[in-house]
């Protein structure tokens, strides 16, 4: 039977204690943001895992490089939020695998990495996986309530990079307030 003919009741397991959170985790918006986004990657690892044969990390990279092919090493960690060690490794992995190629930029040292035919071919499922997995994830809501999610989406976005930049820039002039003393 195909996977999406599977019927299976959702186990729905409590949450573990520390994800429970307390008093204040219910007055502030952002941790059960992150709660939902945890709950997303923990089914999107398994999901995309399973369909690919991959890692979680490897078809996290095979998608990105799909999504915007030409990106550099260092880009492409950036964009992940990973060291460029391990960003390597796994596309060495995945060149190994004949699923990207490395291309030489401007005669330097620098790559732009892209996806193989055979890449995109990987990845084709897992576009389809995405897009059923949001209609599952956004089962129940109205059209007008996705339009409302998506603004609200982008404006707490932007202040999450505001907060982020502010906070970047007060760490960076402690450090060097600390090496002038």
């Amino acid at each position: 039977m195909p996977d999406d003919q599977i019927q299976i009741e959702p186990l729905r397991p409590p949450l573990p204690r520390g994800e429970q959170g307390g008093p204040l985790s219910r007055q502030v918006v952002h941790v059960g943001v992150l709660q939902l986004a945890r709950l997303i990657r923990r089914a999107s690892a398994l999901i995309y895992s399973r369909a690919s044969g991959l890692s979680e990390f490897e078809w996290r990279v095979l998608a990105r490089v799909c999504d915007m092919p030409g990106l550099s090493m260092n880009e492409l960690g950036v964009v992940l939020e990973h060291g460029a060690p391990q960003v390597s490794r796994t596309v060495k992995r995945l060149v190994g695998l004949g699923l990207l190629r490395r291309d030489s930029v401007g005669g330097g040292p620098g790559v732009a990495i892209h996806p193989t035919a055979a890449g995109e071919t990987a990845y084709a499922p897992l576009v389809e996986l995405a897009l059923k997995g949001e209609r599952e994830l956004t089962a129940g809501l109205t059209p007008e309530e996705l339009k409302v999610l998506d603004r609200v989406i982008k404006v707490m976005t932007e202040n999450a990079m505001a907060r982020l930049a502010r906070e970047q820039q007060i760490a960076w002039l402690d450090t060097a307030r600390r090496f002038a003393e």
